[in-house]
């Protein structure tokens, strides 16, 4: 597990040196990535004692009371990506930028929870897909939807001071909106889910996104830092997945068609000019 972390503090540190240096606006990056540390916790910890879905592996190293700091300095840099992408994809100031980002970040976590839960890294009292409850997964796109939420408002107002707002939104909404759907919906899909129609339905949606990006030319509107830039923590992934769930073929199926919508959006002229 050690390995696993210092790997992970290295990914954090890439991206957080990389963006600075060739991103825009480096002081307001670092100021909104520390908000989403404090702000994952402050969810992430809340939920634990609350809901008892799921718990950490006692092998982690570092704990911030529930959670381990690994997991606290990654979940922001998928956030904080997840969101200027769609900002590419959509236009900066458009209003649907949250729901895109975060839909973005539910993309991630159905990638990250089963390949991570079948590491041992974390596990779920709960059933579900590849023993994921959905709410899991979903539960994280709540939560960057509303960090989105304070993060898009103060760029449309050019009042930083709400971005601090993520600290009461996030958790307090997160909460809400997870009572809201597991009362309304998920307590009666409680259940195994088969994996291979799931694996079926996943493909058909990643080569059906492939070719929209392909149609309507999605990858002209994004700047190549913004895909290259989250490629070492989709290798990490990859990697645990080759090291402890290749066993498994669905799983390992599953994994993979999280790749065609980023491929297209690879195919780029200026792909690999970084400036």
């Amino acid at each position: 597990m050690m390995v696993l972390e210092w790997v992970a503090y290295a990914i954090v540190a890439t991206f957080v040196v990389v963006r600075s240096r060739f991103g825009p606006r480096p002081d307001a990056f670092l100021r909104r990535l520390a908000l989403l540390v404090v702000a994952s916790f402050l969810v992430e910890d809340t939920a634990i004692h609350a809901f008892g879905f799921y718990q950490y592996s006692p092998d982690w190293s570092v704990f911030v009371d529930q959670v381990p700091l690994a997991v606290l300095l990654i979940w922001p840099i998928v956030i904080h990506s997840s969101w200027e992408l769609a900002r590419a994809l959509l236009g900066s100031d458009h209003r649907a930028v949250p729901i895109a980002g975060g839909a973005l970040v539910c993309a991630d976590a159905s990638l990250i929870e089963p390949i991570c839960s079948r590491a041992g890294l974390w596990s779920w009292n709960e059933p579900g897909l590849f023993d994921v409850p959905a709410i899991g997964i979903l539960g994280w796109a709540f939560y960057a939807s509303l960090c989105m939420v304070a993060f898009q408002w103060a760029e449309i107002r050019r009042a930083p001071r709400w971005e601090w707002a993520c600290w009461l939104l996030a958790p307090a909404g997160t909460h809400l909106l997870l009572l809201v759907a597991w009362w309304a919906l998920f307590r009666w899909v409680n259940t195994p889910w088969p994996s291979w129609p799931i694996v079926g339905a996943a493909w058909c949606v990643s080569l059906g996104l492939m070719l929209h990006a392909w149609k309507t030319h999605a990858r002209q509107r994004i700047h190549p830092r913004d895909l290259l830039i989250r490629i070492p923590a989709a290798l990490f992934f990859f990697v645990l997945l080759a090291l402890r769930g290749r066993d498994d073929p669905a799983l390992v199926a599953y994994a993979l068609a999280f790749a065609p919508p980023y491929l297209a959006l690879m195919q780029n002229p200026r792909a690999w000019r970084w400036a």
